[in-house]
C-alpha cells in the first residue's frame, strides 16, 4: 500500500529552493505560478540487484524495505555522504524501520522546511519493482527518498535533496543510479553479519569493496511527472493586509505596514533567496482594523535579493526586499 502523506498546505511565496539562476529570464508571475503549483510525480524504483549481478556471498531473501522520505527545501537535509547518520537513517539502515526518520521529516515540517512524509512499498525479492505516487511544490522541490538493501549490517540506497525543478520549470524525467551506501553505524561487512555496532559512528560513505567491489549500482529511482495543477498565486486574502517593503532597496533597516480587519496574531519570517529561514519575529496581535508598522533589521546580513513573509490567521502575504551593501 502507497501512503503520500500532506502534513501543511504550501505557503505561497516567492522562497526559491535554488540558486535565484534557475529561473533566469522567468517573470515575477510567472515565478509566483511556478511556486504555488502542485506537481504529481510517480517514483518507480527498479531493482537490479541478483546472484548474477552482485555474484559474491549473494544472501538468500534479498529484499529492499519500504520506501520513506519527504518533500522539503533546501534547509532541510536529512542525509548526505560525508556527514554522520541521524537516528532515523540509522534505524532504517539497519532494520528498515520507518517511524525514526518519519519523526525527522514531520519535524522539518513544524519548522517550515518541509511538507510532506511520503511513504510507500518496498520490494519483497530482488530483482524487483515498486512504483509511488507523490506531490510537490514550487515551494518545497526537493525529494529524498530511501530504502534498506536486505539482508544487510547498515547498507542502503536513495536520494538526498534531489530538486525536481530546473531552469524555470518541473522537471519531465529524472533517472537516478542507486549507488550502495554506508550508514557508517555497524561494522559489519557482509550481508549476514551479526550486529556490530560502530561507537563512535562513521560517516556515511559509498560502498565500494567487497561484496560491491567494481560495482555498486543495484537499481535505478525514475521520477516521471505526471501532472502539474496551478493554484492562485494570490489567494482570497484582503489585498491591503501589506504594504510594499520601505525603504527598498535598503542598506539594513526596513518596514512593512500590516493591516487587518480583525483581530489576530501575526509574524513576520525573513528569508534568502535560496529559502533558508534568516530571521523571525513574533509582530503580536493586531486589534481590527489595527495598522501595524513592522521593522526588520537586517544591518548583519549579506548583500543579496531576501523575502519577508507575513504570516497571521487570514493573512499570508510575501514582498520582496533588497538589502546593498
Amino acid at each position: 500500500m502507497t501512503i503520500v502523506i500532506p502534513t501543511r498546505l504550501a505557503f505561497v511565496a516567492l522562497l526559491l529552493s535554488g540558486p535565484l539562476g534557475s529561473l533566469a529570464g522567468t517573470g515575477a508571475d510567472d515565478i509566483r505560478s511556478l511556486l504555488a503549483s502542485t506537481a504529481t510525480y510517480e517514483l518507480t524504483f527498479e531493482s537490479s540487484w541478483s546472484a548474477a549481478t552482485h555474484p559474491t556471498d549473494f544472501p538468500p531473501n534479498p529484499h529492499f524495505s519500504g520506501l520513506i522520505g519527504g518533500t522539503h527545501n533546501e534547509s532541510a537535509r536529512f542525509w548526505d555522504a560525508g556527514t554522520v547518520a541521524s537516528d532515523g537513517i540509522e534505524s532504517m539502515a539497519e532494520t528498515g524501520a520507518k517511524t525514526l526518520l518519519q519523526g525527522e521529516v514531520q519535524a522539518a515540517i513544524s519548522a517550515g522546511n518541509a511538507e510532506f512524509i511520503l511513504s510507500g512499498g518496498g520490494i519483497s525479492i530482488s530483482p524487483g519493482s515498486v512504483s509511488l505516487t507523490f506531490d510537490v511544490s514550487g515551494s518545497f522541490p526537493l525529494v529524498t527518498v530511501v530504502s534498506m538493501l536486505a539482508p544487510s549490517p547498515d547498507w542502503f540506497v536513495g536520494t538526498s535533496g534531489l530538486n525536481l525543478m530546473e531552469g524555470g520549470d518541473w522537471r519531465q524525467q529524472v533517472v537516478v543510479p542507486l549507488i550502495v551506501h554506508d550508514a557508517g553505524t555497524d561494522s559489519g561487512t557482509t550481508y549476514r553479519s551479526p550486529n556490530q555496532d560502530t561507537d563512535p559512528a562513521a560517516v556515511v560513505s559509498e560502498l565500494t569493496n567487497s561484496p560491491f567491489d567494481g560495482d555498486n549500482v543495484v537499481g535505478t529511482f525514475t521520477f516521471t511527472l505526471q501532472s502539474v495543477v496551478a493554484r492562485d498565486p494570490t489567494p482570497d486574502l484582503p489585498t491591503e493586509a501589506v504594504s510594499s517593503v520601505y525603504p527598498n532597496p535598503t542598506t539594513g533597516l526596513f518596514s512593512v505596514d500590516v493591516w487587518s480587519d480583525r483581530r489576530q496574531f501575526v509574524r513576520a519570517s525573513l528569508y534568502d533567496a535560496t529559502g533558508r529561514l534568516v530571521r523571525k519575529k513574533d509582530i503580536g496581535w493586531i486589534d481590527d482594523a489595527g495598522i501595524r508598522e513592522v521593522r526588520v533589521d537586517g544591518s548583519d546580513l549579506a548583500g543579496q535579493l531576501y523575502f519577508v513573509r507575513i504570516t497571521g490567521r487570514t493573512i499570508d502575504e510575501v514582498r520582496a526586499v533588497t538589502i546593498r551593501r
